[in-house]
């Protein structure tokens, strides 16, 4: 047996040698070299497996022994070159294309249990009766304990037209609830909402770049469009970690002319691409403003940087990531859907910048120094690149807002009433009470007083900076007998942090409010009117509006003459 494993690697080895000998010499080292260290590397690798083989004290599996040396040798590179197996795979497909077989539901831990975050609008889960709050109990008869949300995911997708049996408990109701449900093609729309957030003023907002993107902003424009004449614009792309590249071009096409140059790749063995874009514009004219934030990056720095480079938009909100980087996928075994993604390139921006962070690179001492792609240098991060108006920018990683507000501070206690599940517990059993509103949805002063009594109901307490270390300070004061007064004062300061813990919820009051909005709106309207209720007391959001409808605070902003 252990001779199989040993001639079933050594094979491995060498398929890997052969093909590198077709390669063209790399230019940074010397051919004789550079192609010995690749032969000493790997026959390194050989005599390695081969005593760890023979010698080790259990028996080693070896696909999962040598996918551990790839993993090991990819996680020294940088973050997004990756080893991608089959359930991988399913999940880049997802990523690219929007679309799955699957029930059409948000599923996460809340209360420690499998949990329906959300069904999606006229989804199969939906349709069949799922809601909210529900706690998954049994797929297909058999038990999900133990498994994770991702391994729930995946055994709830399928392939389209087939059936699957969930069980579940209901809060408020005895015993389980089973449903037989048909998988359908779900799409996950790139798009979340559309609609008029100040008269005249369009917003959309944009969560992927999968193949559609592009398609579905124009659409959602054109349905805007029918309501009411768009005199100005916002894109949403906080939260917006990315895509595909030519979406990103398709999306920046709206608002420049045709052929305008949107981003250009630039890899050490992939030469130079430039990308522009294709179709005459949409909106060619009117204001833009784009909302970024920390969560913003990838395909969404793609659009807002060049936007911001051609002085085509306003940038509002605060500094995206800084994810700047290539991938391409290659096939390895396309018999087991094995796969691995290589970053090969970077970003480049009109004005030349290129928006990801330098410290990307896990361990430099196994990059060759000499020969960076040319280029202004990018460790000078105060090289002035310039726009298309001459307005200075910078090579800083990511991109910095034309206008900085930045995101809302989020108190400890309401951090503690997400994690807790509170808020979505209060949520859950509201909707139940009270399926039906009159009106709006409105957080009313009966309606907080009525979640601080669920608040109390279930115990909730947390601990704030400080108390841990406290609460230890006095049990080692008590364990080593310390002066009374020591004890006493160091009581009286726990029972203040208790004070100020039983005042926080009151004290942010505002905050927790608009968290209660948020939940409550998903639950009697869905997921895409939530947002719009979140956007109701949105910093960012009023900021975009303000600049876009003052001119010339617009024009003054982007240059224009």
């Amino acid at each position: 047996m252990k001779r199989k494993y040993w001639l079933y690697v050594t094979f491995i080895v060498l398929v890997i040698i052969a093909p590198l000998h077709q390669h063209t010499a790399p230019l940074h080292a010397d051919e004789t070299d550079y192609y010995q260290k690749i032969q000493n590397g790997l026959s390194y690798f050989q005599k390695v497996y081969k005593q760890i083989n023979m010698h080790y004290v259990e028996e080693i599996d070896p696909y999962e022994f040598v996918k551990a040396g790839i993993e090991g040798m990819l996680s020294e590179l940088d973050p997004y070159t990756v080893f991608i197996e089959q359930e991988g795979d399913i999940r880049l497909r997802i990523i690219t294309t929007g679309k799955y077989g699957g029930l059409g539901m948000e599923i996460g831990i809340r209360n420690e249990k499998v949990t329906v975050i959300s069904p999606m609008d006229n989804s199969p889960a939906k349709k069949a009766g799922i809601r909210a709050g529900d706690i998954i109990t049994k797929i297909n008869g058999h038990a999900i304990e133990g498994l994770s949300s991702a391994d729930i995911s995946e055994r709830l997708r399928g392939p389209v037209g087939t059936e699957v049996e969930v069980t579940v408990q209901r809060p408020g109701f005895e015993g389980e609830i089973t449903f037989k449900i048909e998988r359908r093609e779900i799409v996950l729309e790139d798009v979340t909402y559309a609609g008029f957030v100040s008269p005249g003023v369009a917003y959309v907002k944009l969560t992927g770049f999968t193949e559609k993107a592009g398609d579905e902003v124009t659409s959602a424009i054109h349905k805007l469009q029918k309501q009411h004449d768009i005199e100005a614009f916002i894109l949403d792309l906080r939260g917006n970690s990315g895509g595909l590249l030519e979406s990103a071009v398709n999306v920046a096409s709206i608002f420049v002319p045709e052929n305008t140059l949107i981003v250009t790749t630039r890899g050490y063995r992939e030469g130079e691409f430039a990308f522009r874009t294709r179709h005459k514009p949409l909106l060619p004219d009117i204001p833009v403003a784009v909302l970024v934030n920390g969560g913003s990056a990838s395909a969404s720095e793609i659009v807002a940087g060049a936007l911001q480079d051609l002085d085509r938009a306003i940038i509002v909100g605060s500094e995206t990531f800084g994810k700047g980087l290539v991938q391409k996928v290659y096939s390895i075994d396309k018999n087991n859907n094995t796969k691995v993604k290589v970053t090969t390139a970077k970003y480049y921006i009109p004005s030349g910048r290129c928006i990801q962070k330098q410290d990307y690179t896990r361990n430099k001492a196994l990059f060759f120094k000499k020969g960076t792609p040319p280029g202004p240098d990018s460790s000078d991060v105060h090289h002035a690149f310039y726009t298309a108006n001459q307005r200075k920018v910078f090579e800083k990683g990511g991109i910095i807002p034309d206008r900085l507000v930045a995101d809302d501070e989020i108190h400890r206690v309401l951090v503690e009433l997400w994690r807790k599940s509170i808020i979505f517990n209060y949520a859950v059993e509201y909707y139940r009470k009270h399926p039906e509103i009159n009106g709006d949805l409105v957080i009313d002063d009966k309606l907080f007083e009525d979640f601080l009594n669920f608040v109390k109901a279930n115990e909730f307490d947390y601990e704030i900076e400080g108390e841990k270390e406290l609460n230890n300070f006095l049990e080692q004061a008590r364990k080593h007998s310390l002066p009374s007064i020591v004890i006493e004062k160091g009581t009286a300061l726990l029972e203040s942090l208790q004070t100020i813990k039983a005042h926080d919820i009151r004290n942010h009051k505002r905050e927790i409010k608009r968290a209660l909005l948020s939940e409550l709106a998903e639950k009697y309207y869905g997921p895409k009117q939530k947002i719009r209720f979140e956007l109701k007391d949105d910093r960012q959001l009023k900021e975009a509006i303000s600049v876009l409808t003052d001119p010339p605070q617009y024009e003054k902003i982007l240059a224009i003459k």
